[in-house]
């Protein structure tokens, strides 16, 4: 199981996403469409003028091989149990499922991260505790468990651009990669963070300033086969054991 948690700032973009790629398994102190529970937490949000990412997006993954072995209520349970994992089990926060009954099912969790003190909860350590969280899942749900250490893999020949401008496009796109599971997801982040993704052929981006590159001129793995590797679960798998190498509780 894969879990990964990204403080945002475009709650209503996130929402209204998650609400058209699937569909709401339950929320928490909030209720009816992306719309009226972005409002809701809205409201909320106002409360704290300090905080700029306001919200938390997550999203949990099964491995492929795991397809058919959680149904709706193991989803919510688990959901839930993360929200108290990082503390914003009695925050505003939506649930949905996306990619049902496929190798590639997942749920989303949009949460404001305003609690009733007005205070944000803190981001601090969440992939350390994102990874412990999915340990237990997978020993519970008899899931596939994610690989501790892993054998080097022969790397493509990385691009190392020459600019500061070409560098934050490459990091913006690689964060992107690192919180999504599709293709759709990349764009969708990216389009937040005011860059535009053709597709066609092949695969290129327009920055904010509208400067257009192609991805594998950015970095070689960012061709568009080399971003549908990246995505894959076991691409997933493998950054996220690279993470936490060198880790001490």
């Amino acid at each position: 199981m894969i879990t990964k948690l990204q403080s945002i700032s475009f709650t209503k973009n996130a929402l209204l996403y998650c609400e058209k790629g699937g569909e709401v398994l339950t929320t928490n102190k909030c209720f009816g469409n992306a719309n009226d529970i972005y409002n809701q937490m809205k409201e909320k949000e106002t409360q704290n003028d300090r905080c700029t990412n306001k919200t938390f997006h997550i999203k949990i993954r099964a491995a492929p091989e795991d397809k058919g072995k959680l149904n709706n209520q193991d989803w919510i349970d688990i959901a839930n149990r993360y929200a108290l994992k990082i503390g914003f089990q009695d925050n505003l926060f939506a649930v949905y499922l996306h990619e049902k009954n496929t190798d590639k099912e997942h749920i989303h969790i949009v949460s404001t991260r305003i609690g009733d003190n007005n205070l944000a909860i803190s981001n601090s350590y969440t992939h350390y505790k994102s990874q412990d969280f999915s340990r237990v899942i997978e020993k519970e749900y008899n899931l596939r468990k994610v690989g501790r250490k892993l054998e080097a893999l022969k790397m493509n020949q990385e691009f190392i651009p020459n600019n500061k401008h070409t560098t934050d496009l490459k990091e913006a796109i690689f964060s992107a990669i690192d919180i999504s599971d599709s293709i759709e997801d990349v764009v969708f982040i990216l389009k937040n963070k005011n860059i535009q993704t053709k597709i066609g052929r092949g695969i290129s981006f327009i920055d904010a300033k509208g400067v257009r590159k192609k991805g594998s001129e950015i970095d070689r793995k960012l061709s568009l086969r080399g971003i549908e590797k990246l995505l894959s679960y076991e691409q997933q798998e493998k950054r996220m054991n690279k993470k936490n190498r060198g880790f001490k509780m």
